[in-house]
């Protein structure tokens, strides 16, 4: 076995690690980080979810999409083409927002509360803990081969839960955060930030919490997954 099937060997190890043992994985991590692996999980993820988002737009019939526009003359078909490229963008950018605003916040919390880790430290473990998101795109992608139209488009309706538009964006943002992969993924980063700051379990979860609250309240303005 040469050094790159190694190494590739040794990656997928510590993935896995991540999910049955994450303090020791996280531990071992943290000895040597490598920031270019953990990009290299997110960008696999983002490249999923990206797939994943183009998949379903393509599944709108071309009438869904209509140009608006007074005097519109943009074919529906030329829309939805147009539209599932944009969404796969937003899925992409989507993914890697999240991990460094997450990071950037779960690091400006850290630091007053007297935790000792760098953030480049931050980013890697933040990167392995999103390994349960990986799960959830992949299953993602297969759903968005199998969904019927109809699926499609009751799922595009969003939920709706009040009268006010506010409140159903709020729901509909915190629908999309807190998903059941994107909670274990938030319980990995209360170790991840216990390893990497030395901080009690308490504080690790009033600064995830805290985070992700804001994380819920940014992609009702920006593309974050």
């Amino acid at each position: 076995m040469n050094e790159r099937e190694s190494g590739n060997l040794s990656f997928i190890r510590e993935i896995i690690g991540c999910l049955t043992s994450p303090r020791s994985s996280f531990r071992s991590i943290l000895e040597k980080p490598n920031l270019m692996k953990a990009t290299a999980l997110i960008l696999v993820i983002a490249i999923v979810a990206a797939w994943a988002s183009f998949n379903y737009t393509g599944k709108f019939p071309p009438s869904f999409f209509v140009d608006q526009r007074p005097g519109g003359i943009v074919n529906p078909e030329q829309l939805r083409q147009a539209s599932m490229t944009i969404n796969a963008i937003i899925g992409l950018i989507g993914v890697f927002g999240t991990w460094l605003i997450s990071s950037a916040l779960i690091h400006g919390f850290s630091s007053p509360l007297g935790g000792k880790g760098t953030f480049r430290s931050m980013l890697t473990l933040a990167g392995y803990t999103s390994t349960p998101l990986l799960i959830q795109q992949v299953l993602r992608l297969a759903d968005s081969f199998t969904a019927s139209q109809e699926e499609v488009l009751q799922l595009a309706t969003g939920l709706q839960i009040s009268a006010y538009p506010l409140l159903n964006t709020i729901a509909n943002a915190a629908m999309n955060i807190f998903t059941i992969f994107r909670l274990w993924s938030i319980i990995l980063l209360v170790i991840a930030i216990r390893e990497n700051y030395k901080m009690s379990t308490a504080r690790s979860i009033v600064i995830v919490a805290t985070s992700f609250i804001l994380i819920a309240l940014l992609s009702m303005f920006l593309p974050l997954k």
